[in-house]
């Protein structure tokens, strides 16, 4: 997790590990000695392959805020060597991540649109966390593909759309902890979508989470059952800072 922010000798980066559990919103703000109510923007997220000590094959998914002021100062504040904490420093932390008690993963949701301002929603299927609510389409990010790959591929999983990737709306963080199950710990980013040629929707994955898909008028939204993760996701949408203009 990274902070672009204004340092005593001028716009800089900072960094750190994000531990199991922590918002990565407050955890930036933390790392920058910000107060609590500081407005953030989420202006990227990178990933890179690594390697764990015992050579299993692994990926670091940096997530980058910036104060409102200083995001035109991405990505020109990285150093030649790249953000720290390196991937070599990283990689030994996460030998055992995935397994046992406690699971972390990285979801691409989309905030997916046509030209004619309608909305694109998947109903969770019984016996999902959520069934029967419309949802974002998206899902997990797996190794070796990014934020925006993964986000393409669910929508076309799930819906059968294909769309260019825009803006990227928020990071936020999600803790499930159910007796008898793995704790989950999970980074959810929220992006924009959009279809410039809609089809009639239709779930192309086979025994998957989604059991039905379909494109709503905003006006038609107020009346469905959503997902905890379609709620924040619009709410997010509704209230993000607005970005300062990018240097040309």
């Amino acid at each position: 997790m990274h902070l672009v922010h204004h340092g005593p000798t001028g716009p800089t980066i900072s960094g750190r590990r994000l531990l199991f559990g922590e918002d990565p919103v407050t955890a930036a703000r933390t790392l920058g000695g910000l107060p609590e109510d500081t407005p953030l923007v989420a202006v990227d997220v990178v990933s890179e392959p690594a390697s764990t000590p015992a050579g299993h094959l692994m990926q670091i998914d940096r997530v980058v805020f910036a104060v409102p002021d200083a995001v035109r100062e991405w990505p020109t504040v990285l150093p030649p060597g790249g953000p720290s904490p390196r991937a070599a420093q990283l990689a030994p932390e996460e030998e055992h991540a995935g397994q046992g008690p406690r699971l972390s993963r990285v979801a691409s949701y989309g905030m997916v649109t046509d030209p004619a301002g309608r909305v694109l929603l998947s109903l969770i299927a019984e016996g999902f966390p959520g069934a029967g609510t419309w949802h974002l389409p998206g899902g997990g990010v797996d190794v070796g593909e990014d934020v925006r790959r993964a986000l393409r591929r669910e929508v076309i999983e799930e819906t059968g759309q294909e769309g260019v990737v825009g803006e990227l709306i928020a990071v936020s963080s999600h803790r499930r902890n159910r007796p008898g199950e793995p704790e989950i710990h999970a980074v959810w980013v929220f992006s924009h979508l959009h279809v410039a040629s809609p089809t009639e929707p239709t779930v192309t994955e086979t025994c998957g989470s989604t059991a039905d898909c379909a494109w709503f008028t905003p006006e038609e939204l107020a009346g469905l059952r959503l997902s905890r993760t379609a709620q924040r996701g619009l709410e997010f949408l509704l209230r993000r800072p607005r970005r300062s203009p990018h240097r040309r």
